[in-house]
Parts: structure tokens; sequence; C-alpha cells
């Protein structure tokens, strides 16, 4: 555990957590005022220096010895003054329950400034499965939750949103796979909420997950791989029939089929028009996919335009005209089909022999009869590679100037940072710093830089630094589009995942 942590009494617990959530709620009303994209866009976006304090949601994790995802959250703090965050720690209620099984715990997180603090779960609660809501006192601040198990690790931002509904484009039920769903009610009203599965043989809704209550102040797990089996390909609607949660996903791969990997995270709470990934290739060895999937009850006609480095208005290859039939998803694969489960024909495009192998690439999805759908892009390596993993992230439907990843692992590890530029015409310039040690420093080798229209810039950040856990921050001249990949130079570990932005914008259709 880094920096310091106090336990709180229950008292002042619960008074903080009803001012938190109070914040909560407003900022879920809809957009800033000058705020484009704000949080009805976006999964994960820091609150920014004119907010009073942010409230963050990590809900996909175990905190018992010997399971598959033990369960950390991080804080990042870029400003010249120490925060303070406190995390309050829910273990799960069993599925049925009318009431939580326990009243969280909570402590207190202290974030010097210009650094980065982190609390493992399990050293405040013991669960199988546990969620965190982290309160913040500072919009600036953003929160990251890390998985590690024997199969894999992920790190993904925690999500800064509720919803009524969430979709989960990627997953699978088949004999090697546990496809878990975590339901975070931290508020003071029930929720009661429905599953609607799209599989290879079309809908499933089963008769347990019609009606699944979620007691105020819970986490309810719902493990998908006992109720809809040995499905290869499986997308996920997640809808609250009363109240509101945060819904998040945990996909484990055993590699008893060839496949061994973990992957986490929220799902996405709005459907969308246009999304972008910045990140591929996946590297030696992996494959990758992008799934899009129709929640919707019309048919939804898609666009996948690919732009190859070094890029420019040129370079852009033919796009990829996909038709999402209702209800159902769909999947572009880039090479060949590797081990990770797919749609069934005719759902799975191939890209073909489009892309030379190693060459970089960003996409983007653009839909043109207005019909909304979600994105996600699929990232398999098998597990007789190194590495081995999986590794599974959503697309963005938002750019920005200023972007926060809270955490990195240099040590053993090849770490890249992907900026797309996505105008058209403007070129952008671009400075990355790192935040550790109570300072932010500009990296040296690397700013500033220019980005070209339409083009993407590729930091290898483990060979600019030298290693351990830091914060990165990125400052544009115009709003873009950032992640990060990293992959373990031994054994498995693969993990892709955005940045949070600070006042996002939506992407413009135009650009693409």
């Amino acid at each position: 555990m880094n920096g310091r942590v106090m336990r709180w009494p229950l008292v002042v617990v619960a008074l903080a957590t009803v001012i938190g959530l109070a914040v909560a709620d407003r900022s879920d009303d809809g957009p800033d005022v000058g705020v484009v994209g704000s949080n009805r866009e976006a999964i994960s976006v820091a609150p920014g220096s004119d907010a009073e304090g942010g409230v963050w949601y990590c809900s996909e994790g175990t905190s018992l010895p010997g399971e598959f995802a033990d369960h950390t959250v991080i804080v990042a703090n870029p400003t010249g003054v120490a925060v303070a965050a406190e995390v309050s720690v829910f273990p799960a209620t069993p599925i049925g329950s009318v009431s939580p099984l326990a009243i969280p715990e909570s402590v207190r997180l202290s974030v010097p400034a210009g650094s980065q603090s982190s609390i493992r779960l399990a050293e405040v609660v013991e669960s199988q499965y546990t969620a965190a809501l982290v309160e913040v006192d500072s919009g600036s601040a953003v929160v990251e939750q890390r998985v590690q198990g024997p199969t894999g690790m992920d790190v993904v931002p925690c999500a800064s949103r509720s919803s009524e509904t969430w979709y989960f484009a990627a997953g699978s039920t088949r004999r090697d796979a546990r496809l878990i769903f975590t339901l975070f009610n931290p508020f003071p009203e029930r929720s009661v909420v429905k599953f609607i599965f799209s599989t290879d043989e079309g809908i499933r809704e089963p008769h347990a997950l019609r009606g699944v209550l979620v007691p105020a102040r819970s986490l309810v797990v719902v493990n998908a791989t006992d109720l809809v089996p040995r499905f290869s390909s499986v997308s996920t609607t997640v809808e609250a029939q009363a109240g509101r949660i945060v819904a998040g996903r945990l996909q484990l791969f055993d590699g008893s089929e060839g496949l061994e990997g973990l992957t986490a995270g929220p799902g996405v709470p709005e459907a969308q028009t246009q999304w972008v990934f910045p990140t591929g290739p996946s590297g030696e060895g992996a494959t990758e996919h992008i799934v899009l999937y129709n929640p919707t009850d019309r048919e939804a006609a898609a666009d996948v335009s690919v732009r190859l480095d070094p890029s420019g208005l040129g370079d852009a290859l033919p796009s990829f005209e996909m038709r999402v039939p209702a209800q159902q998803k769909v999947a572009l694969v880039f090479g060949n089909r590797g081990e990770y489960p797919l749609p069934s024909a005719p759902f799975a495009y191939s890209a073909g022999e489009s892309l030379d192998g190693g060459v970089g690439f960003w996409a983007a999805v653009q839909v043109y009869n207005g019909v909304p759908i979600v994105a996600e892009r699929v990232v398999a390596a098998p597990a007789a590679s190194t590495p081995a993993g999986v590794a599974a992230t959503v697309g963005t439907p938002v750019s920005a100037r200023n972007h926060l990843i809270a955490w990195n692992w240099a040590d053993g590890a090849d770490v890249s940072l992907v900026v797309v530029n996505p105008s058209p015409e403007s070129i952008a310039r671009v400075t990355v710093s790192t935040v550790a040690g109570g300072t932010v420093s500009p990296i040296d080798l690397l700013n500033p830089r220019e980005v070209a229209p339409n083009s993407r810039l590729v930091v290898p950040v483990d060979q600019l630094t030298e290693g351990g856990s830091f914060a990165l921050l990125v400052e544009a001249s115009q709003p873009v589009v950032v992640s990060r990949s990293l992959r373990a130079r031994n054994g498995t570990g693969l993990a892709s995942g955005l940045s949070v932005p600070f006042e996002p914008i939506l992407l413009d259709p135009s650009a693409f």
C-alpha cells in the first residue's frame, strides 16, 4: 500500500459518502456548461481544476487470497498540492439478497503533490469480489484500478458516472472462459437489473436474470458462464429497470484451449455513432479484431476506416463497410483469427491482406445511418507465446487537449503511449510528462512533438524513462485521443486502455 492510509469513523464516512454521491448525481444530469462531451459520452472523465472534487466507481476485482483478479485502486495527483481520497470498499452481496451483506469499510488515502498512491482492497476488506467508491477532493485527480492474478493482469480507469444501461460488445462463455459481471450500487435506493445476451444462436434472456435485485449500497456479482454457457461469442446489455448502477466485466481464459489471460473494466453507458481506437497493431504473435454490437431494434450500417503509420490523408485504406443486424454483433478481424472466440459466420468480416504485418495503424468507426452501436477492440496472444494474454478495450467517442494516465509499469514490460490527432487539417503539438516523486517532468527526449493531421504518435515509454511506477500527463495544442498499451516481456501480461480526458469534446464525424 502506497501513501498514507487512515481508517475513518463510520459516521464521518457515511456523511462524506452522501455528499460525494450528491456531486455524482449532479454530473449525471447532463453535460457541464461549455463541455460538449462530458460524462454522457465518456465512461471516465476527470472533472477538471474548476471542480471541488470527483467521484469514481471501481467495481471489477477480487480480494481473497488465491483469487484470479486481485484488486488495487490507484489515485494520481498531477497538481502542486496534496490530495485526499476517501475509499469505501464494498464486499459482494450474494445474488438474491434483499439487503447488503455488510457495511462498507472506508479508509482515507493521502496522495502527495505530483505523485500517485495506491491501496490494495484486500487490505481493507476480504471478500471474493470487491468494489470501491473513491471520493477525491480534487477535480484534477484521476482514479484507476489494477487487477492481477495467475492468468494475467489489466489496468483501466474507474468509471466516473453511473447509468441505467450498460453495454459490453465482447465476451465469451466457452469451456475455457469465465465471464463475470459486477453490479455496483453505492446509492441510497435499490436497483433492479435485467440481462440481455446476444449469442451465436440468437438472443438469450435467462429467467434468473430478468429481475436481479441490487440492494442500496451493495455490490452484486453475476457469473454469466453458469447461465449462458458454451457460447463462443457473447455481447451483453445490462438494463436497470429501477434505479441505476455501475456495471463492469471480468473475463478470464484459463489456458486449457490455447488462450490464457484476464481483462477487466466497466461497460459502455451510451451507444454512439462514432468510435476511435488509437492502438494497433497488437505486436508479434498476437491477433486482434474490433467487435461492433448493435443493441437497438434497427440495423446499423458502419464504415471502419484504418490509417497506417506514418499517416496522412493519402494513407487511409479503403474503408470496410459493415452491416450490424439489430441486437447482434459482428467482428472485423485483422490478420488471422487466432485463439480468441469470434462471432460465427457470417458475422465475422476479414480485413484480409490489407495490413502488412508489423505496420502500425489506428482505426475509426463511423455509423452512417444514425443507429448507435458499441465498439470494442480485442487483442489476444496464445498461451504458448511470450507474452500471452488478452486485452479488451472500448473505443472512445471524444477527444481532449489534456489527458492523464494514472499508472504505468515500465519494469519488465514494454509500455507504449499512443496519441492520435483526429483533425484532418491541423497539426497537434504534444508534450508528455511523467508524474512521480512530487514533480511533473516533461520527457526531454520527446518534447515537444508535432503530430500530423489524421496521424498518431507512438511513444516507447519504457525506453525514455527510468522505469518504475508513474503517471503520464499529456498536454496538446488541440484535442487528441490518447491510449496506452503494455506487453510483459515474460509470462502472461497484455493490457491496453484509454487515458482519462479533461474537458472532452465529441469527435467531429467529418474528420473520418
